[in-house]
């Protein structure tokens, strides 16, 4: 990526750090609190909170799920040096949440969309506990990143990490 040398990667990790910790935050907050009373809905009023409760965390979801994306993209482009072992952790934490969206927490939503099924529910549960516990990880490589990012200084280029 030509001139990427030049950016200050100190704002890319400060932005990524931003906003994994906002994921990790919200991960747990949707396991502990929205997940955990899907059971309390009832029958009547599922269907509809099931549709709105998809649409909505998708909205809140999207746009700091995409920035940490590219965020990790930058970071192994760059190559910056302190932080390539790092970044290549966070980017394979990125693919295991994906793959765990894609392949479990998804579909299980998908089901729950027609209708309430309690073995699903407690399937998207366990599958959203190892997301969660993924997106933690991942806030720890972030913070990891961000001290190597300090310890260097608040001017340090991509050559100096």
């Amino acid at each position: 990526m030509p001139g990427l040398d030049r950016l200050r990667l100190k704002w890319v990790v400060l932005v990524q750090l931003v906003v994994t910790v906002l994921m990790v935050g919200m991960i747990w907050t949707v396991h502990v609190v929205h997940y955990d009373l899907f059971p309390l809905v009832g029958a009547d009023s599922w269907d509809a909170y099931e549709h709105a409760h998809v649409d909505r965390i998708g909205k809140v979801l999207f746009g700091p799920w995409l920035i940490e994306g590219l965020c990790v993209l930058v970071l192994l482009l760059a190559h910056p040096k302190r932080m390539r072992i790092a970044a290549l952790i966070s980017a394979f934490l990125m693919l295991f949440i994906l793959i765990d969206t894609a392949a479990f927490s998804a579909p299980a939503h998908g089901v729950l969309l027609n209708h309430w099924d309690q073995s699903t529910y407690d399937r998207l549960m366990t599958v959203n506990l190892i997301r969660a516990w993924l997106w933690t990880a991942k806030g720890a490589v972030a913070v990891w990143m961000m001290v190597e990012v300090m310890r260097r200084g608040p001017n340090a280029e991509t050559g100096e990490l």
